[in-house]
Parts: structure tokens; C-alpha cells; sequence
């Protein structure tokens, strides 16, 4: 099976190459750095490679293409609409459009910010979203355009945690916590923390069962980021009293951001058979990858 990952350098996607480039023929985009070595990766930038891409997905006619290629910064996007318009929603419809004709399945990453966070229990797959800000609103105008051909799939996924250079907020944690830095974090926003190996292996259960439809891919936690930060001092024996909370109403932060839009995955288990960890198992696999990581560095 051959696979393309759009946006291979990134969070999710160079993971993605990580985990399947030895069980599938895999190549990847990539617009900075190559993601994985001993992968074949175009140098592509959207939207003016557009045609590279294009001419790309019509000669390798790639059996899946993931689409993890996505701002996400909040604030970003607020204040860019149209070049986020153009990377979400028009490239979203271009790929779309190449892939029904060459009758490539799409796997499309989406985002717990399609909805607005007011009501008390866990959004399902059923309900209704009703994004609050602009990266919200072109995730959710990209998976309808997905799910017009209903082979393809959207993941919604949030609060993806692991470590390394790009997982800003885990990193964030424990690089100052390490050297007794106080830290602050969001205690009236919550989210579904999700362990990023867990998140790719609920990827791999979507190919190998030829899933199709909507799927909410995270952790079973729903948590604010002050606790998040407080567990993870705690399970990595750092000094809580380090971490502090802030209000995200005194953020000076320009988006908008749901208070509780956690996703609710008892889809993914019923139908996929993959369980999701809670926060404190997640972090805790963190945790052996950390001193794993430690450990051969200092070999």
C-alpha cells in the first residue's frame, strides 16, 4: 500500500512517517527540513507548489493521502484569514477533488475547535459543531469537504502531547520545571490531552480496518492545562508548587477559545477496537520515552 503524508516535517505528521515508513511505501511533503530519513520527501509549499503537489498525487497515485498540513496557531489565523483560508479550505478542495478522480482515500486531521466548548458532557461524532474562531471555522469547512466522498475519514484530535522540539506546551513544562523555573498554565480551559504515539496508533487501526467517516481520536482525560502541568511535575517528581495558574481571560490572547470542548472517543473503541490512555498512563509512556531518550544520549 503506498501512502502519502501531506506535511511530513510536522507534529503529527513526521510521526506518522516515523511509525509507517516500515510497514507501507511511504513518501511525504515537506516545506523545511526532511521529516525521516530513508523516505522519499518532495520540498512542497502550498500554495504556490500547488501544481507540484498535483502532478505529484497523479504520478504516484498514493492509495491514502493523510493531510496533517495545518496553522495552528490560534492567533494566527485570526489575524492571516486568507492564507489560512487558502492552506485549509482551497487546498483541502483541490487535493479533494484530484483524489476522486484517481480514487485516493483521504485521512484528514481536524481539530476539537469545531465546537464551541458550552455544553457540559463529551462531544460525539453526532453533534452538532459550532466553531468559535477561525481555525475552528476552515477545519470544519475543510471536513465537509472531505467526507463528500464517503471512503474518506476526518480525525478530530486535541492537546497533542509527547517530547520534542515541537510539542510546545510538554516541552515547555519540563525544560523549566528541570531547572526550578516557575511556570503558569490555563486553569479555565479544558481540552482532551492526547498522547501523540496513541494518537498515530489510532491512525494505523484506521487503515487496517478501512475506517471511513468521522472518528474523535484522543485521550480519555479532560483536563486544563494547570493540571496537566501539575500532573506532569507530579509523575516526573518535579516541584509542583512551581506551577501556578493564569486566567486565559488575562491572556491578551486574540482568539477565541472554547471552555470545554473535549471529545468524547468511545467511537474509536467500539468500533476500532483502540483504547486511549488516560492522562496519567500518557504521561507516565512519556515519562519511560524521556529517560529512554536520556539514557542513549548518554551512552
Amino acid at each position: 500500500m503506498k501512502i502519502l503524508v501531506l506535511g511530513g516535517n510536522g507534529l503529527i505528521g513526521q510521526k506518522i512517517v516515523e511509525k509507517l515508513k516500515n510497514q507501507f511505501d511511504i513518501i511525504s511533503t515537506h516545506n523545511k527540513k526532511l521529516p525521516s530519513k530513508n523516505v522519499q520527501s518532495v520540498k512542497i509549499s502550498l500554495p504556490d507548489d500547488f501544481i507540484l503537489l498535483k502532478n505529484l498525487i497523479e504520478k504516484e497515485k498514493p492509495n491514502i493521502i493523510i493531510n496533517t498540513m495545518a496553522y495552528s496557531n490560534l492567533d494566527f489565523c485570526e489575524e492571516n484569514r486568507d492564507e489560512v483560508f487558502s492552506l485549509h479550505v482551497d487546498m483541502t478542495n483541490k487535493i479533494s477533488t484530484i483524489c476522486s478522480k484517481i480514487n485516493s482515500k483521504i485521512i484528514f486531521i481536524s481539530t476539537d475547535y469545531v465546537f464551541d466548548g458550552n455544553q457540559e458532557k463529551k462531544y460525539t461524532e453526532d453533534d452538532e459543531p459550532n466553531p468559535i474562531n477561525y481555525y475552528g471555522e476552515t477545519k470544519l469547512l475543510a471536513e465537509r469537504i472531505v467526507l463528500k466522498d464517503p471512503k474518506n475519514v476526518v480525525l478530530r484530535t486535541s492537546l497533542v502531547y509527547g517530547y520534542g522540539e515541537r510539542v510546545r506546551f510538554m516541552k515547555y513544562v519540563i525544560e523549566n520545571l528541570q531547572n526550578q523555573k516557575k511556570i503558569f498554565a490555563y486553569n479555565d480551559i479544558f481540552n482532551s490531552a492526547t498522547n501523540i504515539d496513541e494518537f498515530v496508533e489510532s491512525v494505523e487501526k484506521v487503515i487496517e480496518n478501512d475506517a471511513s467517516g468521522i472518528f474523535h481520536m484522543v485521550g480519555s482525560s479532560c483536563i486544563t492545562r494547570y493540571d496537566f502541568a501539575k500532573k506532569i511535575a507530579k509523575i516526573f517528581g518535579f516541584d509542583e508548587s512551581l506551577v501556578s495558574f493564569i486566567s486565559i481571560k488575562e491572556s491578551g490572547l486574540i482568539a477565541k477559545r472554547p471552555v470545554s470542548p473535549c471529545l468524547d472517543n468511545s467511537k474509536c473503541s467500539e468500533i476500532l477496537g483502540y483504547n486511549f490512555s488516560d492522562i496519567d498512563k500518557g504521561i507516565l509512556k512519556i515519562l519511560n520515552n524521556f529517560k529512554n531518550i536520556s539514557v542513549n544520549e548518554n551512552n
